[in-house]
């Protein structure tokens, strides 16, 4: 999904929060008129693959304290994107005091669909030192009035304002857990030129977080939100030119990859679970609770519909080699770090098969089973024995539950395969866009364990599955209770993370 931001800055906000200064934040000097949105509209519009979900977001002010004409004038200038279907649905950020009725439903009737809420923290001592004294009791108040006109709620937190620790930030997300926020976002507090926490910090009252305190806190935060199904949408402030300006950020844990710096602190000795953005909400929220740091693959331009997210599409591993295709280059990019070696391959440029299935091979040790056909050259130049096989979805057809063992409902890869491999009834299995999905699509394996997308009961041959996977030693995890799910295979994958390495500043 793909957001496009809009800044207010200050706009309709009455309050001055210590640490505070959007102009510089959104590097926006002024608010926009309804001609300015229009062109940031357009020009973002032209450069967003036509596949993508976009949102348009209103960020920086309080927007429903602006005067009820202008908010009407953002909204009717934004309206004509939603009903023709270019703007998915349109986002704002506000303080707790000032969510209404009837501002909700306003937002709602004009195509909104998410409201973030700015809480920063819940602890008094924070927020007092802050000046943003905010009762728990109006928030709760603004998340149900929110949630009842049917919107999304967000919400937003600052790490390390004047007398935060790790734990008092822990307890602000739990709380807000609670009140069960779609998103959130997490922001390490940063010492900016002319907010009272610049005076403050040049009196040597208040010290900013390190760069690896804000690190640490920031996935801790995020764990936390995460594992309960929150998911986070942003960690640190966007970098934008003001920002980057000399002088202008004081002091504090400010790095334009800040984001990415948390994400490896959040993964780390944690094994890696690669998914289909597309994957029930359930089965993703069981792989965090069990430990894994979970990387969503990007929506391919060129797949079909169904299939665009789906790993199995996407990457092909087999050792510690991974080839993939160039959409993926930051999953790539973690996993070199983690000591894998990652190999660019060829574009997918057609939906048409067999073009769509150049990386869906499976290996099982030292073997690979593959299309017949065309694959990526990559695959086909590595140093392993190939069995070729008619079925071009070969690795959406199989789950390897070890080196010598499969289990398919393709019938000619049961032959070829012998008698390790378990066949069962295809279907029985969803894939929405499709009449039906394939068994390897809805599984993944981790060590001594296999993970199916669902659960074995509903489909036929469920016991048969158990005796088979339970008679090689391994053990059976399903990630929900719900029919099998084809999401294109769970990737697996071991960590080394060493931050060490990594940019601190």
């Amino acid at each position: 999904m793909k957001i496009i931001p809009i800044f207010i800055p200050h706009a309709g906000c009455p309050y001055r929060c210590i640490y505070c200064d959007q102009h510089k934040i959104s590097g926006a000097a002024k608010i926009p008129s309804e001609k300015d949105i229009k062109s940031v509209i357009d020009r973002n519009l032209k450069t967003i693959p036509k596949h993508e979900r976009v949102e348009l977001a209103f960020f920086g002010g309080t927007f429903t304290l602006l005067p009820e004409a202008l908010q009407k004038k953002y909204l009717e200038t934004v309206s004509p994107y939603v009903k023709n279907k270019k703007i998915a649905g349109i986002r704002m950020s506000t303080h707790p005091e000032a969510v209404t009725e009837k501002s909700m439903k306003l937002f709602k009737k004009m195509g909104g669909c998410l409201v973030e809420l700015g809480v920063q923290s819940l602890d008094e001592e924070v927020l007092k030192k802050c000046n943003r004294m905010v009762d728990f009791n109006i928030i709760k108040t603004a998340c149900r009035i929110i949630k009842s006109s049917g919107l999304d709620l967000g919400v937003q937190v600052m790490l390390g304002l004047p007398g935060d620790t790790l734990s008092k930030s822990i307890d602000t997300a739990k709380k807000l857990i609670e009140l069960r926020p779609k998103t959130a976002r997490i922001y390490p507090a940063i010492v900016i030129r002319g907010t009272k926490l610049a005076g403050l910090f040049r009196k040597g009252i208040y010290k900013p977080l390190s760069m690896e305190q804000a690190v640490h806190w920031s996935a801790n935060v995020c764990d936390v939100f995460e594992k309960s199904g929150v998911k986070v949408i942003r960690i640190g402030l966007h970098p934008s030119k003001d920002l980057n300006s000399k002088g202008v950020v004081l002091a504090g844990p400010y790095h334009p990859r800040f984001g990415q710096m948390a994400r490896l602190a959040q993964a780390w000795g944690k094994p890696i679970a690669v998914i289909d953005p597309g994957m029930p909400e359930k089965a993703k929220l069981k792989l965090k609770q069990m430990g894994y740091y979970v990387l969503e693959v990007p929506l391919h331009p060129k797949l079909a519909r169904p299939v665009n997210g789906h790993p199995d599409m996407m990457m092909f591993f087999y050792g510690k080699k991974v080839i993939y295709e160039p959409s993926l280059e930051k999953i790539a990019g973690l996993l070199r770090d983690n000591g894998y070696e990652c190999i660019k391959g060829k574009d997918i440029k057609s939906f048409a098969y067999p073009a769509d299935i150049i990386y869906d091979a499976c290996s099982l040790g030292k073997t690979i089973i593959r299309y017949n056909g065309k694959i990526e050259k990559h695959i086909e130049n590595l140093k392993a024995k190939f069995i070729k096989v008619k079925q071009g979805y070969a690795k959406c057809s199989i789950v390897p539950v070890d080196d010598k063992s499969i289990i398919t409902s393709d019938k000619s890869i049961k032959d070829i395969w012998g008698k390790s491999a378990l066949l069962v009834k295809p279907g029985h299995i969803k894939l929405p866009g499709y009449k039906t999905g394939f068994i390897g699509g809805a599984s993944g394996v981790h060590k001594d364990r296999v993970f199916f997308i669902g659960s074995l009961k509903n489909h036929p041959d469920g016991l048969a599955i158990r005796e088979f996977i339970k008679n090689r030693g391994k053990k059976i995890v399903e990630l929900y209770s719900g029919l099998l799910y084809d999401a294109g295979t769970i990737f697996f994958f071991d960590t080394l993370v060493n931050l060490s390495g990594y940019p601190s500043g």
